[in-house]
């Protein structure tokens, strides 16, 4: 029982981070085979992924009109 509950925390956070490079692929306008390999890596090493795109994401930058 506890070993399925784990189970199904992982993969539910695995898919939460898969998701979130997907959305972050197209907003950044990635094309659709890059976003999905990076989504499948991401899937398989989601904690390292995670770590790196806090690191590696680039500032805001704000507009002045």
């Amino acid at each position: 029982m506890l070993g399925s509950l784990i189970a199904i925390a992982v993969v539910g956070a695995a898919s939460f981070c898969a998701g979130w490079v997907l959305r972050d692929a197209k907003a950044r306008r990635i094309p659709r085979r890059k976003a999905f390999t990076w989504a499948a890596l991401q899937f398989v090493e989601w904690p390292l992924f995670l770590w790196l795109y806090h690191r590696a994401r680039p500032k805001r930058t704000t507009q002045s009109s």
